[in-house]
C-alpha cells in the first residue's frame, strides 16, 4: 500500500468538524503520521480529509519555501510548530554544542525564515547531545537569550523541549526540572516549555504527576504533544497513559494551546488506526 487511503470520508454526524466543535485543538504531525515517501501536498491532503485544522511538522527543511507556500495555499492550514534544523554532522540541535555558535545562529534565522514563509509562530529551540564540558549550561543561556532576540523581531516564540534518554541519548535537556529551571534562568518573555506527554511517560512519570507538573507550570506551557508510551504509537493502542484522564484535565484547565499528535501509527495500511483516533478525539 502506498499509505493512507486519500479517499477516507469523514464519518456523518462526526463532531469533528474542522476542530470547531472542540474544546481542546489536535494538531496533526505530518512527519510521523504518515509514510515517510508521501508527498508534501498528499500529507496536507490527507490532514484536511480528516478535520484537522493545525499541523505540526519537526523538520520541515525537507522542502523549500515555496514547496511550502505553494502547498498551503492549495490546503490551508495552520502551522503550529517546527523544530530548528540539525546541525551539519546530524546533531539534534546545538544550543548546548560548544564551537557551534555561528552555525547555532544561522539555523535560527533558517527556523525564522521558514516561520515566516508557513505564517508559523512556534519554533522548538533543539539543544544538541554533546557530551557535558564546563562553561556548557552558560553557553547554552547565552544561546538562547540571543535566539529569543532574534525571534522577538518576528514575533515568534521559541519552546524547549525535555527529550527522554531513550530517544536522544545525552540529549542536554533529558531531566524536565533542569529544563525548567534552565527556563527561569533564560528569563526570556517568548521563551516557553513545550510539554511533551510521551517523553515524561519514558522518564518514569506517572499520569497524575504529569498532571501536577502541569498545573504548577501551566503559565509556561505554550505547546503539548502526545503519542502513547512505550512504544510512541497512537493514543488509543496499550500503554502506560490514559489519555482520556490527560485530555479531560487539560479541558478543566482550559489548556488553549495546540496539541501535537507526534505518534507513529502501528498501520498505515488500516482505515482503524485514524478512524479509533478521531473516534477518541471527539470526548475532548
Amino acid at each position: 500500500s502506498s499509505g493512507i487511503n486519500a479517499e477516507w470520508p469523514l464519518r456523518p454526524g462526526s463532531r469533528f468538524c474542522m476542530g470547531a466543535c472542540r474544546t481542546l485543538k489536535f494538531a496533526c504531525n505530518i512527519g510521523t503520521m504518515f509514510p515517510v515517501s508521501m508527498a508534501l501536498r498528499e500529507r496536507l491532503q490527507q490532514t484536511t480529509k480528516h478535520g484537522f485544522k493545525s499541523i505540526e511538522v519537526a523538520f520541515p527543511y525537507i522542502w523549500s519555501t515555496e514547496e511550502w507556500e505553494t502547498a498551503l495555499n492549495q490546503y490551508p492550514v495552520h502551522v503550529s510548530l517546527i523544530n530548528t534544523p540539525k546541525g551539519e554532522a546530524g546533531q539534534p540541535g546545538l544550543a548546548a554544542c560548544r564551537d557551534q555558535r555561528e552555525h547555532f545562529l544561522l539555523g535560527i534565522r533558517k527556523g525564522v525564515e521558514y516561520c515566516k514563509a508557513l505564517r508559523c509562530s512556534q519554533l522548538h529551540i533543539m539543544a544538541g547531545n554533546e557530551a557535558h564540558f564546563e562553561g556548557q549550561k552558560e553557553l547554552f543561556l547565552s544561546n538562547l537569550r540571543e535566539a529569543s532576540g532574534l525571534l522577538q523581531e518576528h514575533k515568534i516564540v521559541g519552546l524547549l523541549e525535555t527529550i527522554s534518554g531513550g530517544v536522544i541519548p545525552g540529549y542536554f535537556l533529558n531531566d524536565v526540572q533542569k529544563t525548567l529551571a534552565l527556563l527561569d534562568e533564560i528569563d526570556c518573555n517568548n521563551i516557553f516549555f513545550q510539554f511533551d506527554v510521551y517523553h515524561m511517560g519514558m522518564l518514569g512519570y506517572s499520569d497524575d504527576e504529569m498532571l501536577n507538573l502541569f498545573d504548577e507550570n501551566f503559565s509556561k506551557i505554550k505547546h503539548i504533544q502526545v503519542a502513547q508510551t512505550p512504544k510512541r504509537d497512537e493514543l488509543t493502542a496499550p500503554g502506560d497513559v490514559d489519555y482520556t484522564v490527560i485530555f479531560n484535565h487539560f479541558v478543566k484547565k482550559n489548556y488553549g494551546g495546540d496539541i501535537g499528535l507526534e505518534f507513529k501509527p502501528s498501520s498505515f495500511d488500516e482505515h482503524s488506526v485514524i478512524q479509533d483516533l478521531l473516534t477518541f478525539l471527539d470526548k475532548f
